[in-house]
């Protein structure tokens, strides 16, 4: 289990019964105690619960989702990313912003463009973009997934179907040369697909910390997207896999100064 999922079901954990024991966690996570500690520490410090002997309490007054959670992580180069990528968007483009939050911080590089439409199922997105006056905004709908603030489901896809993209912007759990782009959970990606088949330009957006993981499902071979853009803490190595695997990589200094 990666350390994204794990730290996002401790969340789950704690929303639901307010307490956690350390043994408790291990036991469930298939983990050591001291890979559950250094959970407790992230989490503590993102001040999500309250270390306290043998586990830890949710914090007072503080209910983070796993997505407000994930938000805080790799924040400078998910900035970079994001100012990167902003750069592809022009006045008249239909934009769709995928889940998670890289996309959310591309949103919040967007939010003062005037004249684009931006089609996204991600919540927080909406949240953001809602009173942007040069935004024309566009839902598609579903089911709500509220642990990601997020909307899934057949009516999401189908109505998807419907749309026409200039460019759409995919975050991702993980890039692999073996594998593709890759996400956790079955339903987003589903709907992310189904995006991606009705984007003329496919873009993804995966900070360092996605390289070399493989998630469950499947977002995209890499001869559907048309760029993926990371941080400038990606590996050579990793980078040079990808480029000999046919994909276009740009990577985004940190202050957003190309490489």
């Amino acid at each position: 289990m990666k350390l994204e999922e794990r730290q996002d079901r401790i969340v789950a954990l704690l929303k639901s019964q307010a307490t956690v024991e350390i043994s408790e966690l291990s036991r469930a996570l298939d983990v050591s105690r001291e890979t559950v500690r250094k959970d407790l520490y992230d989490l503590e410090r993102a001040g999500v619960l309250t270390k306290v002997r043998g586990g830890a309490v949710l914090a007072s007054g503080r209910h983070e989702s796993a997505y407000d959670v994930r938000r805080g992580r790799e924040s400078d180069a998910k900035l970079a990313i994001a100012r990167e990528a902003a750069e592809l968007v022009q006045p008249g483009d239909t934009v769709y912003l995928d889940y998670g939050t890289s996309t959310y911080a591309l949103a919040q590089e967007l939010k003062a463009m005037d004249g684009i439409t931006v089609v996204t199922n991600a919540l927080p997105i909406v949240n953001l973009l809602v009173a942007s006056p040069g935004i024309t905004l566009m839902i598609p709908g579903g089911i709500v997934r509220t642990n990601e603030n997020s909307l899934y489901g057949p009516l999401a896809e189908r109505n998807l179907k419907a749309l026409f993209m200039n460019i759409g912007f995919f975050g991702c759990g993980g890039v692999h040369p073996d594998s593709g782009v890759t996400n956790h959970n079955m339903f987003e990606t589903a709907a992310s697909r189904t995006a991606i088949e009705h984007s003329q330009n496919v873009v993804i957006l995966a900070d360092h910390s996605k390289f070399g993981v493989i998630a469950e499902n499947l977002t995209a071979d890499f001869d559907e997207i048309d760029q993926l853009i990371t941080d400038s803490s990606a590996s050579a190595e990793a980078i040079a896999q990808l480029r000999a695997s046919g994909v276009a990589v740009t990577t985004a200094m940190k202050g957003n100064t190309p490489e």
